[in-house]
């Protein structure tokens, strides 16, 4: 009897010491939802933004370095971390723009067992851990906003599609144009599988538009750095004396400035290419943050490139670009169940379609005002119409996000 007791006393002593270790530095009794309440209580505090989200990434350790990663710094912007954490704890992050591009503005705050706050930073980029996005927003948006154990503070009541809706068929219409359809994105960038997803709808799209395969080329990682783009260019200059390129992009952006496979890319790169390729007429689309900056760009100069007719931007130069929203502050997208991955861009490709279509192309050709020159301008000119004058961005609607155009008059 005295041994069976012995047995039990050393087991509980090791229970002890075990528990003792493990909770080490803690106080007791706070726990991950005093972490969160203390969280929510700050986040409060900081005057946000209604459409804001709080997000509960993950656990830290003693030791970790927490910090963001921006893919396109803004002037004079330094990188700062944490330093090694001296405590354990929890990871949180205020979303300003939430599911927007990057740069965007966000709130790092880590809060440790003891309720200490180990770090707090303002960021325009993501949240990192010892330099590597957390797990948990190593997934789409629309999962992530619907997980309430990650998105834990969401008063707009933000909600993604599902993502089932596919691109319809275009009619091809033009002869001797290309299209570069560039997805800027590396796999280990956020929102890599709304830019996948867009990329395949949009190169479908141009193909579909000009009825082969041949004068559409795909820029995608791992080939997907400015180099690859200008490639693909010289490549349907070369191959196929193509005079007319219709050049899309699908990236991280920042003011005249996107990234591309990982490396800066200025407005000043992109005009220096137009004077390059003078024999070749160019469009412009660009779905990034701070898009309107390109237009603006362009749109401002006093040489500008003659062979540049238009430049079609999703949103305004100090404004995010957002995946598929279809509910938000009461809210719902018009069409939630048509559009998916990208905001502006599945909206474009729809009014495309719709404009190409038997019954609208003659409204197309019949446009005189603009002025333009060819069928492709007013093709373009009128989606984008279509897309912003019916409201079909939530986004926009909530005074998000405010597509731009510009074009010579």
């Amino acid at each position: 009897m005295k041994r069976w007791f012995g047995r039990i006393g050393i087991c509980v002593l090791v229970f002890g010491v075990v528990a003792a270790l493990i909770s080490c530095g803690a106080v007791e009794g706070f726990t991950y939802n005093n972490a969160k309440e203390q969280f929510i209580t700050w986040l409060l505090a900081q005057e946000v933004e209604e459409h804001a989200i709080g997000q509960y990434l993950g656990p830290v350790l003693a030791g970790d370095v927490v910090g963001s990663f921006n893919p396109i710094p803004l002037p004079g912007q330094e990188p700062e971390n944490s330093g090694p954490l001296p405590e354990r704890g929890w990871l949180f992050y205020v979303d300003e723009w939430p599911g927007s591009y990057y740069n965007h503005p966000g709130k790092i705050y880590v809060v440790s067992e003891t309720g200490r706050v180990l770090f707090e930073k303002n960021t325009q980029g993501w949240p990192v851990v010892n330099g590597d996005k957390p797990e948990s927003t190593n997934r789409p948006f629309r999962e992530m906003i619907s997980d309430n154990r990650m998105t834990i503070y969401n008063p707009s009541n933000i909600r993604a599609g599902l993502q089932l809706a596919e691109i319809p068929d275009l009619i091809p219409r033009f002869i001797r144009t290309g299209a570069v359809v560039v997805n800027g994105l590396i796999p280990t960038e956020s929102l890599n599988t709304e830019s996948s997803g867009i990329h395949v709808q949009m190169g479908k799209a141009m193909r579909d538009l000009l009825g082969t395969l041949n004068l559409v080329r795909s820029v995608t990682y791992p080939n997907n750095k400015p180099a690859d783009v200008k490639a693909a260019i010289q490549y349907l200059v070369n191959s196929y004396s193509v005079n007319y390129i219709i050049l899309y992009f699908n990236a991280h952006g920042g003011d005249k400035r996107m990234n591309i496979g990982g490396v800066s890319f200025s407005a000043v790169a992109l005009r220096t290419w137009l004077e390059e390729f003078s024999n070749v007429e160019f469009i412009l689309i660009f779905d990034t943050c701070h898009a309107g900056s390109w237009a603006d760009f362009f749109g401002g100069l006093i040489d500008r490139p003659a062979n540049l007719h238009m430049v079609i931007a999703s949103t305004g130069a100090d404004q995010g670009a957002y995946p598929d929203w279809d509910e938000a502050e009461g809210e719902t997208d018009y069409n939630a169940d048509a559009d998916t991955w990208v905001e502006f861009t599945s909206d474009f490709l729809l009014m495309m379609a719709h404009y190409t279509s038997e019954t609208f192309w003659p409204s197309v050709e019949a446009l005189t005002n603009p002025a333009f020159n060819n069928n492709i301008l007013k093709l373009f000119y009128l989606s984008f119409q279509a897309v912003k004058n019916e409201d079909l961005l939530l986004t926009a609607r909530l005074n998000r996000q405010t597509p731009q155009i510009w074009y010579p008059e």
